[in-house]
């Protein structure tokens, strides 16, 4: 199989590469990369401490269910 890739390489049927245009400057896909990781930061950042203040509720009209702190060490 090498020989035959030589063989290829070797008689230059390659046909030549093009060069292609981007739709955009290169610097703008930065830019918009940029711009979506600091969105996606934007929405985990507002949901900072919220396991804290969802851990606090507990309902007092149950009488089975007690606060984790409350539990005897077994």
């Amino acid at each position: 199989m090498t020989s035959r890739v030589l063989t290829i390489v070797a008689e230059g049927d390659v046909p030549p590469l093009h060069h292609n245009e981007l739709p955009m400057p290169h610097l703008m896909y930065g830019l918009i990369a940029l711009a979506v990781f600091a969105l996606m930061f934007g929405i985990l950042w507002s949901f900072r401490n919220t396991s804290p203040k969802l851990g606090e509720q507990v309902p007092h009209d149950n009488p089975k269910v007690t606060n984790r702190d409350e539990r005897p060490d077994h």
